[in-house]
């Protein structure tokens, strides 16, 4: 099943670009998705290095998206392939992809209002961000990690705040 948050999803087997996904469900209050995009940027500009990218869309109110990379100090080129950061507001917006990944609320995400989802694609991924935009989402919101392939065993591996 294919679902809005999923389209950069594809596999080598379909000759499609292969990306790797991890998402974040967080308790934000946050009332649309670029007033919640725009605060996690904020974040991350102001605790570490200099970022590049754009914004996509235009989308609904309750979605925003960016392609975004770490800048190199020299130029205005990433040091890595962009990666896609994606945010969903709103508990009916997100519940479905709430339900599939806790469908007996385990781990305590029902009720979530944002769901963060970078998606990494390329040679080069850009991993240190990764890293910056996990703290930020936890740092701001309390999220919880989810990722097709470890599920939220992925928390284990949440990196120093």
């Amino acid at each position: 099943m294919m679902t809005q948050w999923q389209h950069f999803w594809s596999s080598a087997d379909d000759g499609g670009i292969v990306a790797y996904q991890l998402s974040f469900f967080c308790r934000s209050g946050e009332g649309r998705g670029d007033e919640a995009l725009d605060r996690l940027l904020d974040y991350l500009l102001e605790s570490g290095d200099r970022l590049v990218g754009e914004w996509l869309g235009p989308f609904e109110d309750s979605v925003a998206a960016f392609r975004l990379g770490t800048g190199s100090s020299d130029s205005d080129r990433p040091v890595a392939d962009l990666l896609t950061l994606e945010v969903h507001v709103g508990v009916a917006e997100i519940a479905e992809f709430v339900i599939a990944a806790s469908p007996n609320d385990e781990r305590g995400i029902w009720g979530c209002d944002l769901l963060a989802t970078v998606t990494l694609s390329g040679d080069t991924p850009d991993w240190a961000l990764v890293h910056r935009i996990w703290a930020a989402v936890v740092s701001l919101w309390g999220a919880v990690p989810w990722d097709e392939s470890s599920g939220f065993e992925i928390a284990a591996r949440t990196p120093q705040l």
